[in-house]
């Protein structure tokens, strides 16, 4: 393996959700830069109802300057433990409050350019309790068949990865396990 030496970073963007470094690096002698978006760890959830539907929500980014559908997600918090977050973002986003978390793994979605850690989970046992919404968010939940949420996922009309991941995920690793038939 080839040692990379980390020779520091210099701040060049400091923003509301995350900052920009450009990171000095020593690699086989040589000195290399790369710009960094530092972004804090995420969770993204697939609630899945008793009935295999999931409670996706249908979201603006402004990004994108579009809604697009999505599993709820959200930054953890500092301090934060990340299981209560995915229960934190659950509630505000869709209003339900899941009786289990089940983690599925720790996945970094642009490591590229960015710092950002997604920490997976399937939420079940949900019981409503009221939406919670940020100021800041436009959302709508949307609740679809496993079957539906698959065809739009091939019709590419569900566009955000970590949304395709875990649908994909549930579909194909968990479903059978739940009470899914072939």
């Amino acid at each position: 393996m080839t040692n990379v030496e980390i020779l520091g970073d210099q701040e060049l963007f400091k923003g509301l959700r995350f900052n920009v470094v450009r990171r000095r690096m020593a690699i086989d002698n040589r000195v290399i830069e790369r710009d960094v978006v530092l972004f804090p760890p995420s969770v993204t959830i697939l609630p899945v109802l008793q009935s295999n539907k999931f409670i996706l929500i249908k979201q603006y980014r402004a990004p994108i300057k579009d809604y697009i559908i999505e599993a709820p997600a959200g930054v953890v918090e500092p301090g934060e433990d990340i299981r209560e977050a995915a229960r934190r973002e659950l509630i505000e986003e869709t209003g339900y409050d899941p009786g289990e978390l089940i983690y599925i793994g720790k996945y970094y979605p642009v490591p590229g350019y960015s710092t950002e850690a997604m920490h997976f989970f399937i939420a079940r046992r949900l019981e409503y309790v009221g939406k919670k919404p940020e100021p800041y968010e436009v959302i709508e939940p949307l609740v679809v068949s496993m079957d539906e949420a698959l065809d739009l996922v091939k019709r590419n009309e569900i566009a955000d990865l970590k949304t395709v991941f875990l649908i994909t995920y549930y579909t194909h690793y968990m479903w059978k396990d739940v009470g899914g038939e072939d």
